[in-house]
């Protein structure tokens, strides 16, 4: 999350804690019900707010703050990586498809 960052940072793991901060976004259950409504300002605010909380909380090694976005970065490699190959296969398997007898669509393997 950037300085500026107005994404919603809900996580989907909607649980409040007796002090009704959301487990899983760090949100208040104000916060978290009016999002929508937030101005821009306010949302980056308490997207920092959130951001810096998890820095200052987590554990050394558990991928919080620059090793989290490191992290990040190395996924998004690897997930394009795979969509390349992923491509070259489809195109490969319609190829094969060209040439010879279609392989039906109950028989293809999804993915």
């Amino acid at each position: 999350m950037g300085d500026n960052d107005t994404s919603n940072p809900c996580t989907g793991l909607c649980r409040f804690d007796a002090a009704g901060t959301c487990r899983g976004c760090l949100r208040s259950k104000a916060e978290a019900k009016g999002w929508k409504r937030l101005p821009d300002s306010e949302k980056a605010a308490i997207n920092r707010r959130i951001r810096d909380r998890v820095a200052a909380t987590a554990p050394p090694g558990t991928g919080a703050g620059k090793t989290a976005a490191k992290r990040l970065r190395k996924l998004d490699k690897k997930i394009r990586k795979l969509e390349a190959r992923l491509a070259a296969l489809r195109r490969e398997r319609e190829t094969a498809g060209a040439g010879g007898a279609a392989v039906p669509r109950e028989e293809q393997v999804s993915g």
